[in-house]
Parts: structure tokens; C-alpha cells; sequence
């Protein structure tokens, strides 16, 4: 998933699935998802991507 360049939430060390998902595009739709379930996001979200995806 390292270049990839998704959105994930974990909860207790597992990928957790929201609404039928288990990844989003970027931080704004992850944020959203979260909150429309109840799920309080800390201030380290997941991003599996790299800031310099054409270093590969």
C-alpha cells in the first residue's frame, strides 16, 4: 500500500471499514466518513502514500 497514496482509519491495530469501505481518496473524505459514524479520528490520520510518489 505504500504508493498507493489512500486514506485509512485503524482502530485497536485493524483496518476499520466505514460505510462498505476501507480506504478513501484523500483526508477530507476520511474525516467525513468518520464522523458520520461516531468515530473520533486523533491528530495522526494514515496516509499510505509518500509526499514524493514519483521516487519509486
Amino acid at each position: 500500500m505504500a504508493f498507493t497514496g489512500l486514506w485509512v482509519l485503524k482502530r485497536q491495530g485493524v483496518l476499520a471499514e466505514v460505510g462498505g469501505r476501507l480506504y478513501w481518496p484523500d483526508r477530507p473524505s476520511l474525516e467525513q466518513a468518520a464522523a458520520q459514524a461516531g468515530i473520533p479520528l486523533s491528530d495522526v490520520a494514515v496516509h499510505t502514500g509518500r509526499l514524493d510518489a514519483t521516487s519509486r
